[in-house]
């Protein structure tokens, strides 16, 4: 009843607006979120289900990772909390419906999640690793058969999700179709001459748009730095602590030793008893003697090798390091020189017979090469404790002593420096960190007038700041502004004289004059595409979007180009695309099935929510803006 009943009422393209607008609110988040300690005070209730704080935060961390600061903070906690909502309001809903999740379909769930698959098998290792206790267990398989109940309602309206085949055609018809048009462009320059701006208009638009004319507000700021990097550089080093710091760290300047090998593997059931192990290892030993007696190992691997992974390739694994193997096959491998050959390694796959065809690595840079990279790395060290007290140092005394930066630069010798006017855009350098802009601009120091707090700019380097002069936001006088507001003038208005005299010959060409005696007696030119589909990259790309939102039985428009030009498009012939390409035909059908499907979902949600009980604290929201 619920999805004939929004069926009914949201049809059209008010329904594709929805589902632009809301989006199917269980994709979102995990399904751990369902799972909340009643304990925490709610944002919302949903029935007799609280939507705490903390599943409140947890879930708008996650919405402002996946929007990375395209939309503000407030607009984000809005998603989250309407998402939340609908969330549980389906949840309760489906439980209250009969639908169940069976005990098999979520052992099947859980035996095939990809975080308890080891070489591609259920792990009870990794299972009980990521799940260590009954309660936890507990609670997944909980939120495991949520999901499943949630995936089983939308699979269940997407499957009842209709497209006829004419729907089909027409989205292709519409897709593919062809335009043959002529067009022509009417200049705005050449009404330039007719044009004249009066100084009563100018100071009109000073008056009425003031605000396109604002100067932002300004701060000139004085600050102290501390960088350990700049501590670091007057530091000395000698000979001696070069060549120990070398010694010490010898691993940091050696490439890791790699290891080429071949290897032929006879794998061992696990359950193999021992009979099976040694017909198995013997079977391994006369390859392995034939080997020594002068066999082609890798001839040998692609007969008998039972590695799939290497067998066709003679064996060949690659290069490889330590802790890349298992135990037994790297102690053997490591153990090789050059073109020897393993005797039988017994390994948890089987037993292997191992090449070793090359190493490299394991060379130490030489000390001169990075001895400028040690220096740097002692000096770097050497200050760590003066850094640390320097900043320490500047922080307690720019703090207890607010009004002024001289006692911080007196204490640790260091000279106030000056920026530059600056706006909160920021500039360069340091002062186009955020973090600086932030403070530059806050309360403490462009209110108060007081030391920043300390700001760190960067690994290893901090900065206080104070206000030095503000400029206030202001208005630009009009002498300033002048040529500005006289060339937008001008251009708005041979751009209206341009549109008029397009308009005028839409008239003619719609009362029966043709483009040619048009072009002949407006000395037009006049550009004939042929016809063009919607991905046309050699016309305009205005002249296209205006082309293919022209009703069918509309033969003439204008529109505006980019420089303010106006453009007279004529259409010829349309012809609609084919729908005979049965491969385009059902991938169309697929793609709206799929949007029908997800936006009578989308809707289901908004009805289910629309039937529940639901109080929002907006209190307690306002406290976590």
């Amino acid at each position: 009843m619920i999805l004939h009943s929004i069926r009914e009422r949201a049809t059209g393209w008010f329904a594709w607006v929805i589902v632009i607008l809301i989006s199917i609110p269980f994709a979102l988040w995990g399904i751990n979120s369902y799972i909340t300690p009643d304990a925490n005070p709610a944002v919302a209730n949903v029935g007799d289900y609280k939507v705490t704080v903390q599943e409140f935060q947890n879930a708008v961390q996650n919405e402002s990772k996946e929007y990375k600061g395209q939309i503000n903070d407030a607009l984000i906690k809005q998603i989250v909390l309407e998402k939340l909502i609908n969330n549980r309001a389906l949840i309760n809903f489906l439980n209250h419906s009969g639908l169940t999740i069976s005990k098999k379909q979520i052992d099947y769930q859980i035996r095939n999640d990809a975080n308890f698959q080891l070489d591609g098998k259920f792990s009870e290792e990794l299972y009980n690793r990521y799940l260590p206790s009954a309660y936890s267990k507990s609670n997944h398989r909980n939120s495991v058969a949520t999901q499943l109940l949630i995936e089983q309602f939308s699979d269940g309206i997407s499957s009842s999700s209709f497209v006829s085949d004419v729907e089909v055609k027409r989205v292709i018809q519409l897709i593919k179709q062809k335009r043959d048009i002529s067009y022509t462009i009417i200049k705005a320059e050449d009404f330039v001459d007719s044009v004249t701006i009066s100084d009563e208009e100018i100071k009109n638009y000073y008056q009425n748009f003031q605000d396109q004319f604002k100067n932002p507000e300004q701060v000139k700021l004085a600050y102290l730095e501390i960088s350990r990097k700049d501590l670091a550089n007057n530091e000395q080093v000698t000979d001696e602590q070069i060549s120990k710091y070398y010694q010490d760290n010898i691993f940091q300047y050696t490439q890791p030793e790699r290891r080429k090998a071949s290897h032929i593997l006879f794998t061992l059931p696990t359950d193999a008893d021992t009979a099976t192990k040694d017909k198995l290892k013997a079977e391994a030993q006369s390859v392995l003697d034939k080997i020594k007696n002068g066999a082609d190992f890798s001839e040998m691997a692609k007969a008998h090798s039972q590695d799939p992974g290497s067998a066709d390739n003679g064996g060949d694994l690659g290069f490889f390091g330590q802790g890349e193997m298992v135990p037994a096959f790297e102690e053997s491998a490591f153990s090789l020189t050059p073109g020897d050959i393993s005797d039988l390694v017994e390994s948890s796959f089987g037993y292997h017979i191992i090449k070793l065809i090359s190493v490299e690595g394991g060379e130490s840079k030489p000390l001169d090469t990075v001895k400028d990279e040690i220096i740097a790395s002692i000096q770097f060290d050497k200050v760590e404790n003066a850094y640390v007290e320097k900043v320490e140092s500047m922080q307690t005394i720019a703090y207890e002593q607010p009004d002024s930066l001289e006692p911080v630069a007196t204490e640790l010798n260091l000279t106030i420096k000056e920026s530059e006017l600056l706006t909160s855009a920021g500039g360069k350098g340091i002062f186009a960190n955020p973090k600086l802009l932030n403070a530059a601009f806050g309360e403490t120091v462009l209110e108060e007038g007081n030391n920043s707090d300390l700001i760190e700019l960067g690994d290893d380097h901090v900065a206080v700041i104070r206000l030095v002069e503000r400029i206030p936001a202001n208005t630009k006088p009009l002498d300033e502004v002048k040529d500005i507001i006289e060339s937008r003038l001008k251009q708005d208005s041979i751009t209206t004289k341009a549109q008029e005299k397009a308009s005028e010959f839409v008239k003619n060409l719609t009362d029966g004059t043709s483009l040619d005696e048009l072009s002949k007696e407006n000395s037009l030119i006049i550009e004939n595409t042929g016809a063009i589909d919607r991905q046309d990259t050699k016309t305009p790309g205005e002249i296209m979007r205006k082309v293919f939102t022209m009703p069918r039985e509309m033969k003439y428009a204008t529109t505006k180009m980019m420089n303010g030009d106006i453009a007279i498009i004529a259409i010829k012939s349309i012809e609609d695309g084919d729908s005979g390409d049965q491969a385009l035909f059902d991938s169309i059908k697929a793609a709206l099935l799929q949007n029908k499907g997800n936006m009578e979902t989308s809707l289901s949600v908004l009805q289910i929510r629309s039937d529940s009980e639901i109080v929002i604290n907006t209190q307690l929201l306002s406290e976590q803006e």
